[in-house]
């Protein structure tokens, strides 16, 4: 069937037009507008529900080397989108399908049908499947599961823990029955951490990493950390590593803290621990996992149906037109959990 639903007469989109150095500028970014032009062969019109901004864009906006192609100057940058499809004429993405891309910065995306996702539990509201049940929930549920490996009674350290992934880390946590410690960027952030399950946790703006996380330990009576999922890296890195357990595992998840260094950072000086306590410190890239992602969903979504994971977002106003501010905060740590934009009124 072919038909068109809610096509906008103007599109607009984010177009980068100078690639930052260090914190990103609002001249390095310009919000446009295009008049929208009919789908190619293969392709389907979207209509875009919500999108999301996340640390890694940072690092594509600078042009360098990373695990991500860098976003074209001149051309409107790229991030996970839901939308509702609103013109197609393949059955297998018929009008109205709920569906996840990447072509997102923009009100309405012509998407080619191998790069646009049909959601498979489009029950849950859009907004779950760009945070839980999206890439930082898969992120976390891999981090804890397969590189982790977190077991019954392990204590687990998580840092960034009211962020996108770390908020999920830390639930995921519990569910297999570890004791948790987290830490956090504001006293309401340590709350919610602990709202989600934390056995104690810490704001890491107080003092030394180092003494914090001592506290937090004697707090629960740990003598040792058997994992680390690590969302931060700097200080909260090197101090969970003093205090490994031997055969520790560390989860290299992300370093918030020097993505926006415009010089190297050190690193950890105390990484001969490793060697001492034959622990193991692993990165790791959610592509790597794809072939889980079936897995993932469907434990998801009975979770978040039964209540036993909670999704965290912050979502951010002002539409498209609130999209870079939405960016700048969410670096800034503006945002508790996932951070959102909302496209239209209704996600």
């Amino acid at each position: 069937m072919t038909d068109t639903v809610d096509t906008e007469l103007v599109r607009r989109e984010w177009i980068l037009r100078a690639r930052p150095s260090g914190r990103p500028l609002d001249t390095d970014v310009e919000l446009v507008e295009t008049t929208p032009v009919e789908p190619a062969r293969g392709q389907v019109r979207v209509r875009n529900l919500v999108m999301s901004v996340e640390p890694y864009m940072r690092g594509r906006m600078g042009g360098g080397a990373s695990y991500a192609e860098p976003y074209e100057l001149g051309a409107p940058m790229l991030a996970p989108t839901v939308g509702v499809v609103s013109w197609s004429d393949r059955s297998e993405l018929p009008i109205g399908s709920l569906v996840l891309h990447e072509y997102g910065w923009r009100t309405e995306s012509l998407v080619d049908v191998a790069d646009c996702r049909r959601l498979r539990h489009d029950d849950l509201p859009a907004a779950c499947h760009l945070s839980v049940l999206g890439i930082p929930g898969m992120t976390a549920w891999v981090g804890i599961d397969r590189i982790a490996q977190v077991r019954n009674g392990d204590v687990v350290f998580v840092s960034s823990a009211a962020g996108a992934v770390g908020s999920v880390a830390v639930q995921l946590a519990k569910q297999r029955g570890a004791v948790v410690i987290a830490s956090a960027g504001s006293p309401e952030k340590v709350a919610l951490a602990r709202e989600l399950g934390a056995d104690t946790a810490f704001d890491h703006h107080e003092g030394p990493a180092k003494d914090l996380l001592h506290t937090a330990m004697e707090e629960i009576g740990a003598p040792a950390l058997d994992v680390y999922f690590d969302n931060v890296g700097g200080q909260q890195l090197e101090a969970a590593i003093r205090v490994l357990a031997d055969h520790a595992r560390i989860a290299l998840c992300g370093m918030i803290s020097v993505y926006n260094s415009a010089e190297p950072v050190p690193g950890p000086s105390n990484l001969l621990k490793l060697i001492w306590r034959r622990a193991r410190m692993e990165g790791f890239l959610l592509a790597d996992h794809l072939d889980a992602r079936e897995e993932f969903e469907d434990e998801m979504a009975a979770l978040l149906r039964s209540g036993r994971i909670r999704p965290v977002h912050t979502e951010f106003p002002g539409g498209i037109a609130g999209a870079w501010d939405a960016f700048a905060g969410m670096l800034d740590g503006a945002a508790t959990g996932k951070a959102l934009v909302p496209l239209a009124s209704s996600v």
